[in-house]
């Protein structure tokens, strides 16, 4: 059985993406199943996608983890958690070259792999595609070519463009940058290249949108532990 981490409860589930290996590096998956009561199973595969939904069904479990302190930049900071009481399902699996773990939202019955991808466009992603705008992604961002109303507006404000600079806020992993980055009313654009160590380079032509696909964000001491 593998040791937990971070959290000094050995009865709570846990996952994360660990990599082994230092010429070849190969990422795998690390589960602590926890208890031998937790209900931990696979309800769908896909394999054309290699990817699969993972149910996660434990009681609530009062747990301590560990978040970064900005002061030292050292985990020092002890922080009481506590397990849901609602069961989670996970999307996991390969995303183009490198493994991804995301927490799909409760709301619906998530039972297939086609379902999870759905429910984790956001509304306006849906309605943009009915409407046949191209629209490209990369890792959890989707980008939706601006309007003609939209283009005028980030034309009269270009004096406040940014340029390399990450895209939203990221508690674990690594950052997306854009080359140009504006942000107009709660509405984050972007322009030229989009960047990120696990992904290939996106090469936008012209202003997109930006908008984060509809994972959960709420994340317990399972789920920060995801290298």
């Amino acid at each position: 059985p593998l040791s937990p981490r971070m959290t000094s409860n050995r009865d709570i589930f846990q996952m994360t993406i660990a990599v082994r290996g230092k010429k070849n590096k190969r990422e795998y998956f690390k589960i602590y199943y926890g208890d031998e009561d937790n209900d931990i199973r696979v309800i769908d595969v896909d394999p054309d996608t290699q990817q699969l939904i993972l149910l996660v069904r434990e009681p609530p479990r009062e747990f301590k983890t560990y978040k970064m302190n900005e002061k030292t930049g050292l985990y020092d900071i002890e922080v009481t958690r506590k397990t849901p009481s609602l069961s989670r399902k996970y999307l996991l699996g390969m995303d183009e070259t490198h493994l991804f773990i995301s927490e799909l939202p409760q709301e619906g019955a998530i039972n297939k792999i086609k379902e999870a991808h759905k429910i984790l466009k956001p509304e306006y992603i849906i309605k943009s595609e009915k409407d046949n705008r191209r629209i490209k992604r990369q890792g959890e961002w989707f980008f939706i070519p601006v309007s003609t109303e939209e283009q005028e507006l980030i034309e009269k404000n270009e004096n406040f463009i940014e340029k390399k600079v990450p895209i939203g806020r990221t508690v674990q992993g690594n950052v997306h940058t854009a080359d140009e980055l504006l942000i107009l009313e709660d509405k984050t654009y972007v322009n030229c290249k989009i960047r990120h160590i696990e992904h290939k380079t996106l090469k936008l032509r012209g202003w997109f949108r930006v908008l984060k696909n509809t994972e959960v964000q709420n994340r317990i001491g399972v789920i920060a532990w995801i290298d």
